[in-house]
C-alpha cells in the first residue's frame, strides 16, 4: 500500500491536478493500490472502491466504452463509488473516431458512425452525462490511424472534426487524441479552440514528443495521457511488463516533459489530468507515484 511519503506528497498536490490511470483491473497492483492479489474479474466489479481511496488516484480513464457504448447502469454504479472530486476520463465508441474504409474497421465490424454527431448524443455524451454528472471529467475522442484518405489532406479533416465537435452538446469537455501527426498544426488548434474542445497530449510511438504537440493558451483543462514508449507497441510493452508490479522501463525523459507540463497548467489555473498506462514504464500507478514527486510543492 501507499507509503508514508507517498501519503505526505499527495497532500500537497493541488486539487486542480487530477491523477489516474488507464483501467484498474489488474491484480499485479496488490500492495501498491490493492491490499492483496484479487482476480481480474473482483477487481473490474468491486476495485474501483479501493483505487479511489489511493491518496494519488482522484481520476480513472475508463477503456471499456471504447468498444461498445457506455452501460448507464454500470457507470452509475461506479459513480457512486467514488468521491465527490473524483473524475472520469471516459473514451468515446470507436466508431466516432475509425474511418470506415480503413482495415481496422473492416476487421473488427466497426459500426460506421464516423464523426456522426445524432449518434454521438444519443448513444454517448448523455448516457455519461445521465450517468456521472459533475464526475465526468472529459470525454475522449482517440483517433485511430485515419489512413492516407485524411493524411494527404489533414485541412478536410480539421474542417470536419472542427464541425463535428461544435455540434455536440455543450456541457462536458471534450478531448481529441490522435495517432496521425499530420493533423496537428494551427488549424487543428483554431477548430478545437472554435468548439470549446482540447487537445489530449499523448506520450505514444505515433505521436510527437507530448510537450510539443499543441501551443499553450487553451482555456480548457489540460489532459495528458502516458501511454507508450518511442518504438513500442502495446502487445509487446505489455508482455513484457506483466504483472505490471514494478518499474522496468523507466523513461525519465517524457516524465520530465510531463512535470513541465504539469506545472504549466496548475500556474495557469488551469484543471490538470494525468492519465497513466502500464504499458508506459512497468506500473501505471507507480509511474504517477514517481511523477507525483516531481511535481509536488
Amino acid at each position: 500500500m501507499p507509503s508514508p511519503e507517498v501519503v505526505q506528497v499527495a497532500k500537497r498536490l493541488p486539487k486542480n491536478l487530477h491523477m489516474g490511470t488507464s483501467s484498474l483491473s489488474f491484480p499485479g497492483w496488490a500492495g501498491i493500490v490493492y491490499a492483496e492479489q484479487y482476480r481480474v474479474a473482483v477487481l473490474a466489479r468491486h476495485g474501483l472502491r479501493a483505487y479511489a481511496q489511493h491518496p494519488l488516484l482522484n481520476a480513472l480513464n475508463v477503456d471499456s466504452t471504447f468498444y461498445r457504448p457506455p452501460d448507464v447502469v454500470l457507470l452509475t454504479q461506479q459513480a457512486e463509488q467514488v468521491p465527490e472530486d473524483f473524475r472520469f476520463v471516459v473514451k468515446a465508441y470507436t466508431g466516432l473516431t475509425t474511418a470506415p474504409d480503413t482495415p481496422r474497421a473492416r476487421q473488427r465490424g466497426i459500426e460506421p458512425v464516423f464523426l456522426d454527431c445524432a449518434f454521438a448524443q444519443r448513444a454517448v455524451i448523455q448516457p455519461l452525462m445521465t450517468a456521472l454528472g459533475a464526475k465526468l471529467g472529459a470525454v475522449l475522442l482517440q483517433f485511430s490511424p485515419l489512413g492516407l484518405r485524411f493524411t494527404r489532406r489533414p485541412r478536410t479533416f480539421v474542417a470536419q472534426l472542427g464541425e463535428f465537435l461544435s455540434a455536440l452538446p455543450r456541457g462536458p469537455v471534450y478531448a481529441v487524441e490522435l495517432r496521425d501527426p499530420e493533423i496537428l498544426g494551427p488549424g487543428y488548434e483554431a477548430a478545437l479552440a472554435a468548439s470549446g474542445a482540447v487537445h489530449c497530449s499523448t506520450v505514444h510511438s505515433r505521436m510527437p514528443a507530448v510537450d510539443t504537440q499543441v501551443h499553450e493558451g487553451s482555456a480548457g483543462p489540460l489532459i495528458i495521457r502516458w501511454m507508450l514508449q518511442a518504438g513500442d507497441d502495446y502487445a509487446s510493452a505489455g508482455a513484457r511488463f506483466a504483472p505490471f508490479n514494478r518499474i522496468l522501463a523507466p523513461d525519465k525523459l517524457s516524465r520530465s516533459r510531463i512535470a513541465g507540463l504539469v506545472r504549466q497548467g496548475l500556474s495557469a489555473g488551469r484543471d490538470v489530468y494525468v492519465l497513466a498506462a502500464n504499458n508506459a514504464e512497468g506500473s501505471a500507478p507507480l509511474t504517477l507515484q514517481e511523477l507525483a514527486m516531481h511535481v509536488a510543492p
